[in-house]
């Protein structure tokens, strides 16, 4: 068994639980508190289902990382750790409701911010670079808008905010992982 193989068995297991407990919340559609269905709550799953299929895919871009150390290990481990703890904010347990987004809206925010750090750092070291030359952007106006919604806690601006979320996770699969 390889270094990377060894290391791919990890993060599928985190992956595929961070998997299991989005797809467990959307079993369940939120709700808000007058009964109609949380539609930044939804769309929040749906984007991190999507970035997270996404991002388990392009790990097997480490196949050619040769210099393995006990930093790119952790890195990667808290890397892909985030989306864990992204599922469990959105879908806190499988025998509870899930709350609405407003409740969870400072928690899923400031850990959506961290990951935007974190993505450019793990690219970093896994290429040798950012490119392309629009990734940068991308991931920095992502940061700033969840940093955004923290402060600014209005309704229609989760709204937005998650479908465009899933508009840039659409979007960059078909620009930089199908065609790059």
């Amino acid at each position: 068994m390889s270094q990377f193989e060894f290391i791919f068995v990890l993060i599928s297991i985190i992956a595929g639980l961070a998997l299991a407990q989005l797809l467990s919340g959307m079993a369940r559609p939120p709700k808000n508190s007058s009964g109609q269905l949380d539609i930044a709550h939804i769309a929040f799953s749906t984007a991190i289902l999507v970035l997270l299929i996404s991002v388990w895919w392009s790990t097997f871009r480490w196949q050619k990382y040769e210099n393995w150390t006990i930093t790119e290990f952790f890195l990667l481990c808290v890397y892909v750790s985030l989306f864990y703890v992204l599922a469990t904010i959105l879908s806190p347990s499988r025998n509870a409701d899930s709350p609405e987004f407003k409740e969870i809206r400072t928690k899923f925010y400031a850990v959506h911010a961290f990951y935007s750090v974190l993505e450019p750092v793990v690219i970093y070291v896994r290429d040798g670079e950012l490119a392309p030359w629009y990734y940068l952007p991308m991931v920095i106006h992502l940061f700033l808008l969840s940093i955004l919604g923290i402060f600014l806690r209005m309704n229609m601006f989760d709204r937005l905010f998650s479908l465009w979320l899933i508009i840039v996770n659409v979007a960059w699969i078909f620009l930089a992982r199908f065609t790059g």
